[in-house]
């Protein structure tokens, strides 16, 4: 149990002082620092508030961990072997965990699903496995924190054509008993509960031919009876989720477009179950709402939303009072001002809350907030052995693509200096619905501490602008996603930001492909690429050969990725030929370094050994690493540190950072 006895010793420490450096010559940190396991991903508080569950990395694992909050010793810890990770928890009772545990196999990964569920005393005994998930997925609805015994779950199973069905699981024998009915039979894909754990909110889903054909409905069941909302979300991209239900349950909250003109930012909705009456809240002027404000009552007191530093919108006005959370909150706001604060989880009766701070310069530190005293103790810090005081500043921008669509983004320049600097254009995976943040960012800070500006810019098809936004990279890998990279980095260079000698762009998945197609779309734009477990055969990544299709076993699995592949990536081979790397290698001038992992299962060898095939037979010179135990990014932290100081010495070598000087800022 050494990590978990590594985790427990930084509880309540503070960080120390990093003394190390000077404003002339700093000291540089150990890489290991920027890229270790985070010490702590999440933190649930038991119903009566004496225990805390927390999960941990260690390795390729993560792990869970209880520990008795007075005395702040573990109590127990559970782990599952080589590349299996605690996804979720809960708390079923205030002695009870119960562990979603699923396999993921590299960093970049986020494609993990639960197979199995198992169930602990907070003590460790009586773990059992209580179900797997071989031909059914489950989600649970609620934990029931009253009944010891059970959880509201729901269950997808494969004989039902996926349609869930409302079930109590019992957390020692593992017995499913039905309890919910739903609003309809078919095309049904979610079930929610209320705050009290009784089934009341459903959504159904009926699906075209494209992503486009598709009509979404939801319903909501109030004395007995199922209720339609009343929205139109029967037009092309409908945006509509269930965000939770009112502390009283007599509202419900949504989020949604479906009052916008075709598929533009989602607003907060409030559908009051006597009223029957429909609500806009609040909508953000330029980006999607992220979620509820809750304060540690469990109140609904407002909506954040995130574009830089979060945002929060109280609804003082508009909502039940609840002047209590609404206060402590904005002290918790008040107190942290350079960082992004939620409440993740509560005590049954709002007396103890866990706390969750994270900033750009701030890896992420969980609380322990005692709230009638108005008492903060820090509990745990991400990344205890990293100093934040040599942490760099990261400045969310704006920028105008060459079609007049404002792109976001976020810039990170080292300490005390931000013109004529070395560039590392970083381009996020995915790519679509997925969005660079503002926060900590390890690479960021890393490149920044060894003297390079970076730049993250969320090119269209990116989330968190509406569904319009979404929609226009579709069928754009190599055309207008492109563009907006090449249109951000060229406006690092307007801005006196980059010095245009000095330009490298850097990438994982998507990401790496974009790096290729980069140096290949723009010869002199670029000195170096950095591509990282990429896509670089578009026509072989279409065919399904290259993708990771067989993940998709059943049928309407397979129906709808195939439906996003060609809606999505498109069915054009010729295009998809002419914009991909491993087809224009002869176009490359940039010096490049290559890095897969050899057992991805998300984007497989095969585009690593057909570019470096391509690249051969032409005589282009390059560099690799291959880390062969490794999947879609490397989880090993000795791994991480290899690739790093690689790519590091790689950017040096290219974009020298001469004599930019890093510190405390």
């Amino acid at each position: 149990m050494p990590k978990l006895i590594t985790l427990l010793s930084g509880l309540l420490c503070l960080l120390d002082p990093w003394s190390g450096a000077t404003a002339s010559e700093p000291e540089r940190i150990d890489t290991r620092a920027f890229v270790a396991s985070s010490q702590v991903k999440n933190v649930k508080i038991a119903p009566d508030g004496e225990h805390v569950a927390l999960t941990y990395e260690d390795g390729s694992q993560v792990k869970l961990a209880v520990i008795h909050l007075d005395s702040r010793k573990p109590t127990s810890q559970f782990a599952f072997g080589e590349n299996m990770h605690v996804l979720n928890f809960w708390w079923g009772s205030n002695a009870r965990v119960v562990m979603a545990v699923g396999e993921v196999t590299g960093n970049l990964d986020n494609y993990g699903r639960a197979t199995e569920y198992y169930a602990a005393n907070a003590d460790g005994s009586r773990r059992y496995q209580i179900f797997d998930a071989q031909n059914s997925a489950y989600q649970v609805l609620h934990p029931l924190p009253e009944d010891d015994r059970h959880i509201l779950i729901a269950r997808y199973h494969w004989a039902d054509q996926g349609v869930p069905k409302g079930n109590l699981l019992d957390l020692f024998s593992g017995e499913l008993r039905f309890v919910g009915d739903q609003p309809v039979d078919d095309d049904m894909v979610a079930l929610i509960a209320d705050n009290d754990g009784q089934l009341r909110g459903a959504a159904a889903l009926k699906m075209g031919d494209t992503l486009d054909e598709r009509e979404l409905r939801l319903y909501v069941k109030h004395d007995q009876e199922w209720q339609t909302l009343d929205i139109d979300a029967s037009r092309p991209s409908p945006a509509v989720s269930f965000l939770g239900f009112s502390a009283d349950n007599r509202q419900v909250f949504f989020r949604s477009n479906h009052d916008m003109p075709s598929g533009d930012r989602q607003g907060v909705f409030r559908y009051d179950l006597d009223t029957k009456q429909v609500e806009l809240l609040y909508r953000h002027p330029d980006v999607d709402v992220a979620g509820l404000l809750r304060g540690p009552s469990g109140a609904v007191v407002g909506a954040t939303a995130r574009f830089g530093p979060m945002t929060y919108t109280f609804f003082e006005d508009k909502l039940e009072q609840a002047p209590t959370d609404i206060s402590v909150l904005r002290s918790l706001i008040a107190s942290f001002p350079d960082a992004d604060v939620t409440i993740p989880s509560t005590s049954s009766d709002g007396s103890k809350a866990i706390v969750y701070v994270r900033g750009d310069r701030n890896p992420g530190e969980f609380y322990v907030l005692e709230v009638e005293a108005m008492q903060l103790g820090l509990l745990a810090a991400a990344l205890p052995d990293l100093p934040t005081e040599i942490l760099a500043p990261m400045k969310p921008v704006r920028i105008n693509a060459r079609d007049g669509m404002e792109l976001h983004g976020y810039l990170t320049t080292p300490n005390n200096v931000d013109k004529d600097l070395p560039l590392i254009v970083n381009v996020h995976g995915g790519p679509f619905g997925v969005a660079d943040q503002w926060g900590f960012n390890a690479e960021a800070q890393l490149f920044a501490h060894h003297g390079f500006a970076t730049l993250q810019v969320n090119f269209r098809g990116s989330g968190g602008r509406g569904e319009d936004f979404v929609r226009a990279g579709w069928r754009e890998w190599g055309g207008k996603m492109q563009d907006d990279v090449t249109d951000a980095t060229r406006w690092a260079i307007e801005q006196g930001i980059a010095d245009p000698d000095r330009i490298c762009i850097y990438g994982g998945s998507y990401g790496g492909y974009a790096a290729l197609m980069g140096v290949i779309r723009e010869p002199d734009l670029y000195q170096c690429a950095v591509g990282y477990v990429g896509v670089y055969d578009l026509p072989w990544f279409r065919s399904g050969d290259g993708n990771d299709a067989s993940r998709h076993r059943d049928r309407e699995s397979r129906a709808s990725f195939e439906r996003f592949m060609s809606t999505a990536v498109g069915d054009d081979m010729e295009r998809l030929r002419r914009n991909s790397p491993v087809h224009n290698v002869d176009q490359i001038q940039a010096d490049l370094l290559l890095v897969h992992g050899g057992s991805d299962v998300r984007v497989v060898i095969g585009h690593f050994e057909r570019l470096r095939q391509a690249l051969d037979e032409i005589g282009k010179d390059y560099e690799w690493m291959v880390k062969e135990e490794e999947g879609h990014g490397f989880y090993d932290v000795g791994n991480r540190v290899d690739f790093y100081d690689r790519m590091l010495a790689f950017f040096k070598r290219h974009i020298d950072p001469r004599a930019v000087q890093t510190g405390t800022e």
